[in-house]
């Protein structure tokens, strides 16, 4: 049967670059034939004065040259409407997505509207002038004027139109001019639309280079994303589609046995997870995954490294026992655990790059609402919409004694009841609409209407603010500063304030914790009438914090708005030469800086090197002595493909991040960010898509190449304090962002590179991004992360689920260990409760526990004698280690390297060691215990152990640990198939 599906049109790169390059000769043709044959009337100022004394008091003397500048006028309408529509009509074909299409085609209605709007008006002006002064009536004006007014805010569709321009002619001429060159010197080439690409690794069947996310639909427009046919998922249907996709693990990777995951925690966790993985040396030989998240990776990261030579490759035998206890990097780890700052020196540095930053940003935001000030500004002068010459000369002499404060603009009448009138409008088509989809069969009308409705809002809206709020706003602004009598040293004063204040809430939120004991029901009353302490903990002060955080952004969005309003006001009388440098400031700095580059991140990156990047190696001066040789930064970029590659004795390792996205059709229900991971293999997760690590590697620029090695995994993986994170309070992301005290990175979306690397490509998609520019900080300050960009904002792993076991169970494994130092408040683990909730929603995996109430703190035996050791006692948990059953929704099969399958089943087993006090801990770590409350649950924010505190927690991990190999020493109980 023939296909009744419509094919979409495709143009050839050739034909889009001819078309872009004819879709201006109309404009260029009007412009010059109006600027040859109309005079000079101020026609702008004639079509918008709304009566008719002053129609004719502008024409005075010169009202056939009005006439004639009126019929020029009418060929430089038709041809600049005909090529804004020749320009969003190609745009229909450049941007072939449901929403670009659809953006199209509102847009080339707009232009008709727009183009009819002034046609009309300049038809009622002709006609008014006709009539003479003693006949017109101030209808004829009135009404040119609020066509004129809609004409010209419909006319800011050019900046659109240009933009839309120059991207069809750059992506059409990049394929075409090229493929023309050779055609004249008549070299034969291949199909230029073709872009496949190769790496260091060859690729089998099995192995893509990329590997698309499973399709949802887009927001708003419900466009199912990505597009592009793979086979991927088309698994035969053992279980429901969602938890299927979110299975589906990076290619190549097998289920297995054992995994171990690590929880996210800062250096708390970074001990603990130290102390563990030492006690289970003989685990780790054997386990075939080893997921970490945030603090986690730290020390999983640095024995990565310590296992990888100056090539990349695995090292020797001698590091075969890298960081076993007393061992050179145990003891450099030690050493230097306040990685962050140690010493006046470092801290001197780490708040001149805090401080550097926010300057930065600031300066950035700045230059940017003063440059679309100076835009506004002209536009106000050039076309008075309303009037706001008389406020440029008192705004610009910062209050000389003779100035008064400028009288409220005077709106023009006809421009407000254009404002109403498409109000009424919008309110009729809504009748119309109800009416329709009440009375009519016809589905076609209710959604014509329903979208002439938002369409008239969105004008209403965007003319009423043009009209009367930005006016209002500059207005204010300056009557404001003379009011105030402000100068210009009190406005560098206040400036310098601002930026004060905001790098001083920008350390308290990043530092300031308070302890806090924590009770619940009746033992508060018990335990306060015994004198009992509670349990201890270092939180965040929430409500004040909350305050600070809300109070700088409000002092932050009025000085943006003072900005705006002044600049609007006063632009066009700028000097020259500042009119010339805002914009060539900006242009410059917005264009050359990676903003991720300009953020904390590449400081904490560095950081977190000059600690866990460290491997064995002898002195060279002295044979047979060992020392710790840190990793050089600036010379050896540890690649995730090499120095993150599998080693003898050691499980594959898996970075755990997080990938934050806008919407909710691919997020979580309750988070707003999906997984992201970072291995030797694959980079990706099943709701980005999978890159190999190696082509990323190869085909990415060098600086953000940088962001795909170890160092920079575990820097991410741990880039708790973010723009976005996900469930966490908006009002700390947007702080962060505009403070620039912000980590993560923005990295290739791995699903846009599979439109990009396939075979069949096309000349209208986009190249990655080589640097990230001042757009992407805007989208962090404003929160928006759609799923089909170009590149995506990775953070914290913690910020999708803390333990590292999610992921895990991706990998199904048929025992999953899961430490947990993740520093919950008691008296439940409430991380793992919500890990198990999602492996649940994601994966389709049950998780039952085995006596979880074992770990509440309470629950263990009482030390003798309990009334001078009630404090303890109250944190002592009966086991810090429990087990339980794990259910995948279909059978997992374990193969040995010969192919063959030595264990198939669906049950698994799953064992949780949490940093937890119990009765049986070594006297010294009891005896710390009782002299620190916070104990073990110090904040993640305190990134500053001394060794005490490194002692403490590894020896806890360590005593943990043990206890887990001691159960997996034991005749296993785990069901058998």
């Amino acid at each position: 049967m023939p296909s009744t599906k419509k094919t979409r049109r495709r143009i050839g790169p050739t034909t889009a670059f001819l078309w872009a390059v004819g879709a201006l000769l109309p404009a260029v043709a009007g412009l010059w034939y109006f600027l040859v044959e109309a005079p000079q009337v101020g026609l702008a100022r004639l079509q918008l004065t709304g009566s008719a004394d002053q129609a004719f008091a502008i024409c005075e003397g010169r009202l056939s040259a009005c006439q004639d500048a009126l019929t020029a006028y009418y060929t430089l309408v038709v041809c600049c409407t005909s090529s804004l529509l020749l320009i969003f009509w190609l745009s229909y074909f450049v941007f072939p997505s449901k929403r670009g299409r659809h953006l199209a085609v509102l847009a080339m209605v707009v232009t008709a509207v727009g183009g009819l709007c002034g046609v009309v008006e300049n038809s009622l002006i002709k006609h008014g002038l006709g009539l003479g002064q003693e006949r017109a009536g101030n209808g004829w004006f009135a009404l040119a004027a609020g066509l004129a007014a809609l004409k010209w805010l419909i006319a800011m569709l050019t900046i659109l139109a240009l933009y839309q321009w120059l991207i069809a002619l750059s992506r059409a001429g990049r394929v075409a001019l090229p493929t023309a060159w050779r055609g004249l010197r008549r070299q034969p080439q291949a199909d230029p639309t073709t872009a496949t690409v190769t790496c260091q690794r060859r690729h089998g069947n099995d192995r893509p280079a990329v590997v698309p996310s499973w399709p949802v639909a887009l927001e708003p427009d419900g466009t199912p994303w990505p597009t592009i046919p793979d086979n991927t998922y088309d698994a035969p249907q053992e279980t429901p589609s969602h938890w299927r996709y979110e299975g589906a693990t990076a290619p190549g990777r097998q289920h297995a046995d054992t995994g171990i995951c690590v929880s996210g925690g800062g250096i708390r966790s970074a001990c603990v997870t130290l102390g563990a993985l030492q006690a289970l040396r003989k685990t780790l030989a054997s386990a075939s995954y080893l997921v970490s998240v945030s603090g986690g990776g730290y020390a999983v990261g640095a024995m990565q490294l310590a296992l990888s030579d100056k090539e990349g490759e695995e090292a020797g035998p001698s590091t075969g026992n890298a960081f076993e206890p007393g061992s050179v990097e145990e003891d450099h780890l030690r050493r230097h655990s306040k990685y962050v700052a140690d010493g006046t020196g470092e801290w001197l540095v780490a708040l001149g790059v805090l401080l550097r930053g926010l300057l930065a940003s600031l300066f950035l935001l700045g230059t940017a609402t003063a440059l679309l000030g100076l835009g506004l500004s002209w536009a106000y002068h050039l076309v008075p919409v309303t009037d706001l010459n008389h406020l440029a000369a008192p705004g610009t002499h910062f209050c000389p004694n003779h100035c008064t404060p400028p009288p409220r603009p005077l709106f023009r009448h006809p421009a407000v009841w254009a404002v109403l009138g498409l109000f009424a409008a919008a309110a009729v088509t809504w009748l119309i609409w109800l009416f329709a989809t009440t009375w009519s069969r016809k589905e076609k009308l209710g959604i014509l209407f329903a979208r002439a409705f938002r369409l008239l809002v969105v004008l209403a809206v965007a003319l009423a603010t043009t009209v009367i709020l930005v006016p209002l706003l500059a207005w204010w602004t300056i009557h404001l500063q003379l009011q105030l009598k402000v100068s210009r040293p009190q406005t560098g004063a206040g400036i310098g304030a601002t930026v004060l204040i905001s790098y001083a809430i920008a350390l308290i939120t990043t530092l300031w914790r308070r302890r806090q004991t924590l009770r619940s029901g009746l033992s508060k009353i018990t335990d306060l009438l015994r004198g009992k302490p509670g349990l201890a903990r270092a939180v965040p002060n929430g409500f004040t914090q909350y305050l600070l955080v809300w109070a700088v952004l409000a002092l932050l969005a009025a000085a943006f708005l003072l900005l705006l309003g002044w600049s609007t006001a006063t632009g066009w009388s700028w000097p020259t030469w500042a009119q010339i440098a805002v914009p060539g400031v900006l242009v410059l700095l917005g264009s050359s800086l990676d903003q991720t580059w300009m953020s904390l991140h590449p400081f904490y990156r560095r950081r977190l090197a000059s600690c866990f990047a460290v491997r064995r190696s002898e002195d060279p001066r002295q044979p047979g002595v060992q020392i710790a040789e840190p990793y050089n930064f600036d010379t050896e970029i540890t690649t995730l493909s090499t120095y993150g590659g599998q080693r003898n004795d050691f499980p594959q390792v898996i970075f755990a991040a997080a990938a934050n996205l806008s919407g909710a059709s691919r997020t979580p229900p309750g988070r707003r960010a999906v997984s992201f991971t970072f291995s030797r293999d694959y980079v990706g997760s099943p709701d980005v898509g999978y890159a190999c690590t190696a082509c990323l590697e190869t085909h990415t620029k060098q600086h953000i190449a940088r962001d795909l090695t170890v160092q920079s995994a575990m820097a991410i993986s741990g880039a708790a304090f973010a723009s976005a994170m996900g469930a966490q309070a908006r009002a700390f992301q947007t702080f962060f962002a505009l403070s620039n005290a912000r980590l993560g990175s923005w990295l290739p979306n791995p699903s846009a590179l599979a439109e990009r690397w396939a075979d069949d490509a096309s000349w209208w998609l986009s190249p990655p991004p080589t640097i990230r520019r001042l757009p992407y900080l805007l989208r962090e300050v404003f929160g928006r992360y759609p799923m089909d960009d170009r590149l995506l904002l990775v953070t914290d792993g913690g910020h999708y689920e803390n333990l590292g076991l999610v992921e895990l169970l991706r990998q199904g494994v048929r025992t999953a260990i899961c430490i947990d130092a993740s520093g919950d408040t008691p008296p439940f683990a409430t991380t793992l409760a919500e890990a198990i909730a999602l492996a649940y929603e994601e994966l389709g995996v049950t998780i039952t526990l085995d006596h979880p109430e074992t770990l509440i703190p309470g629950s263990g035996e009482p030390l003798s004698p309990p009334s001078v050791l009630s404090d303890i006692n109250t944190r002592l948990s009966k086991t810090a280690v429990i087990t339980g059953t794990i259910t995948y929704p279909k059978d997992l099969e374990i193969k040995d390297e010969q192919g063959r399958t030595t264990w198939a089943g669906r049950e698994g087993r799953l064992i949780v060691a949490r940093a937890t006090l119990t009765g049986d801990l070594p006297y010294q770590l009891l005896s710390y215990a009782a002299a620190h409350p916070v104990f073990p649950r110090d904040s993640t924010s305190d990134q500053w152990f001394d060794h005490q505190q490194f002692d403490a927690y590894q020896t806890l991990g360590h005593c943990i640990g043990k206890r887990v190999q001691d159960l997996l020493d034991r005749p296993s109980t785990a069901p058998a198939t």
